[in-house]
């Protein structure tokens, strides 16, 4: 006896919803037919997976594992269905990619723009966060892909990485800043910072790349008053206040915040990491998400291509 598809995907809705009322809503199936098709899961697999609880249905550590797998089961099996139908030429179903702030600044505007054109029937769903985030989203199938930053230390043996451009993180602060002609790190030593979460898959710590920074040029750690998760809200207290923060530095170029920041003009600079095309290296993408993926690095490049004298014309999205 085996596990089904059927099964996993009772056992999905369950955890999902909280209740066996509730998934038998979203299934359309009998109550009863929930709870037989539960029971025989668990005695197939010779373990509990749910119990009751006042407030409903709560897995067990064998569920939550179960539960891990059973959806990228599933995801595996949505996409093999749209990949039939978009090889057939019809493009319809969903492609889940992340960005990180750099490429998303720099190309999503203009691609989103030319895929929808191309593609209307394609519902897109953009993650964002950092590199370590997308990364582990893209094992458990989560996402189809992400274009992000990765470094030396990044962990993407099981990952296919195309590299895409090198990264520009520079120090940014508000307009009028009184260290806003700062040329050296160490004017900037009593300077208060604002951090957000490193990039890097491999560190623990949040502000890893900023203090790797002060240490490498003999100061002692930066002054970082908050951590903070959103990007967003880390720029707003920038801009407010005094505090400083490492940024790519599309952020005083272009987008919300390019009235507000300016670049500090250390002459120390960050360590190098390039934003990559990151995608599982076993399992090629759906049409769907290939065009999408293809035209994001095809913009990008030419977004960065180094110019020449002869050289003329914007960022190209053809294939």
């Amino acid at each position: 006896m085996a596990l089904t598809l059927s099964q996993l995907r009772v056992f999905s809705a369950v955890a999902q919803h909280g209740s066996i009322r509730a998934a038998s809503r979203a299934l359309g199936i009998a109550q009863s037919g929930i709870t037989h098709q539960l029971q025989n899961l668990e005695l197939m697999l010779g373990t509990t997976l749910v119990t009751r609880t006042n407030r409903g249905i709560a897995l067990t550590a064998f569920g939550q594992r179960l539960l891990v797998r059973a959806g990228t089961i599933l995801g595996e099996c949505e996409r093999a269905e749209q990949e039939m139908q978009q090889l057939s030429g019809d493009y319809t179903g969903e492609v889940s990619f992340g960005m990180s702030t750099e490429p998303l600044i720099d190309a999503l505007a203009p691609v989103l723009a030319e895929y929808h054109a191309r593609f209307d029937k394609v519902a897109l769903r953009l993650r964002t966060g950092t590199s370590r985030m997308m990364i582990s989203r893209i094992r458990d199938g989560t996402l189809d892909f992400a274009v992000a930053l990765v470094s030396k230390e990044s962990d993407t043996a099981d990952l296919s990485v195309t590299t895409l451009y090198p990264s520009d993180p520079v120090i940014v602060c508000r307009r009028g800043h009184p260290k806003a002609s700062a040329t050296s790190l160490a004017e900037l030593a009593d300077c208060t910072w604002v951090a957000t979460p490193s990039p890097n898959p491999a560190g623990d710590v949040p502000s890893n790349r900023l203090a790797d920074l002060f240490v490498e040029h003999g100061l002692a750690p930066p002054k970082v008053i908050a951590t903070v998760e959103g990007l967003f809200e880390a720029l707003h207290l920038v801009a407010q206040t005094d505090c400083l923060s490492l940024e790519p530095s599309i952020l005083t170029q272009r987008g919300l915040f390019a009235q507000t920041l300016v670049t500090i003009p250390v002459r120390e600079r960050v360590t190098p990491q390039d934003v990559c095309l990151l995608q599982r290296a076993s399992m090629p993408l759906t049409p769907a998400a290939q065009q999408l993926a293809t035209m994001l690095a095809s913009y990008t490049r030419t977004l960065h291509a180094p110019r020449n004298a002869d050289a003329e014309g914007g960022a190209s999205l053809s294939d």
